[in-house]
């Protein structure tokens, strides 16, 4: 997998929010440059730029306003434009640095104390157009093993072998369960995603786990009884495996290596939930608090 081949990467409201915000706020600072605030961008260009301040500052303002027109309405390749914005953002820090450096007073910073807040203001610009855009997250999705997901097979509750090719060019969901866990109801969510978008290619794996608090301590017969009379579940249920430790099934081993969680790649808790798309990338990791709802919406914008 290479970055190249990563255009695009599902965002959550909140990262859409920011990737908006911070398009239009590029829109807005790219017509200052050009009107209200000239003379205070001139100030900022360093005396070692061979340029004439003029163009550069034209040229500066015209970028970020192409940058912020791109942000909106390059929605597929939004990954890109996130890495130009975070390299426009490291190329304009040296004016930041001259401002500090020789005194300037531009834009109200009249004191060394705000010229010096600023300069620690524009790592955190190249932060937010990394995440909110997705760009980090591609980065990681590019870094992925060679290892195809289709490569892998898993022994279904009923004891049939499973290869993974079947699954080709399908959105696998998949899934570490128990039957005796706090989020065991997640079953029923779980089952009506799959039955809204099994048409449109949807296929979840549930893989139930015995290692967190003994919560899957049945057999086979009796997990296949319970997913079926308590919850109805149709889709895909396999038969127990550990996910984390020396004995774990090299398919969560694998998924865990493509995607870590916030506390590192282990899987915490029951229900920990993994996303790849048709292409076979694993894109996203979800918690075992994330619901059914909330997977959803990810969906929409992989289908669409």
């Amino acid at each position: 997998m290479q970055l190249r081949d990563i255009t695009w990467v599902p965002l959550t409201r909140t990262e859409k929010f920011f990737t908006y915000l911070l398009g239009f706020a590029l829109i807005y600072i790219g017509i200052s440059h050009l009107f209200w605030e000239r003379t205070e961008f001139l100030a900022q260009v360093p005396k070692w730029v061979f340029m004439d301040p003029d163009l550069v500052v034209l040229l500066s303002g015209g970028v970020e306003i192409l940058l912020g027109v791109c942000l909106l309405f390059l929605t597929r390749y939004r990954v890109y434009v996130g890495f130009m914005v975070a390299l426009f953002f490291v190329l304009v820090f040296p004016g930041n640095i001259s401002q500090y450096v020789n005194e300037i007073n531009a834009f109200g910073l009249d004191t060394d104390t705000k010229r010096l807040i600023r300069l620690f203001f524009q790592p955190l610009l190249v932060w937010w157009a990394l995440c909110a855009t997705g760009a980090l997250r591609a980065w990681s999705i590019s870094k992925q093993s060679n290892i195809e997901i289709y490569n892998f097979s898993a022994k279904s509750l009923s004891g049939e072998e499973i290869n993974f090719d079947k699954y080709k060019g399908k959105i696998i969901l998949i899934v570490n369960t128990a039957s005796k866990c706090g989020f065991t109801y997640q079953y029923k969510g779980l089952e009506e995603l799959y039955r809204k978008y099994k048409d449109k290619g949807l296929v979840i794996l549930g893989f139930p786990c015995n290692q967190f608090g003994n919560q899957e301590p049945g057999n086979e017969n009796s997990i296949k009884e319970g997913c079926l009379i308590n919850y109805g579940v149709s889709f895909q249920m396999f038969s127990k495996v550990d996910v984390n430790g020396s004995s774990a099934h090299p398919l969560f081993n694998y998924l865990k290596s493509c995607m870590s969680g916030i506390l590192g790649s282990r899987i915490k808790w029951n229900f920990t939930k993994f996303l790849i798309d048709q292409n076979g990338v694993v894109i996203k990791r979800f918690g075992s608090i994330d619901s059914a709802k909330k997977i959803e919406f990810f969906l929409k914008q992989i289908i669409s």
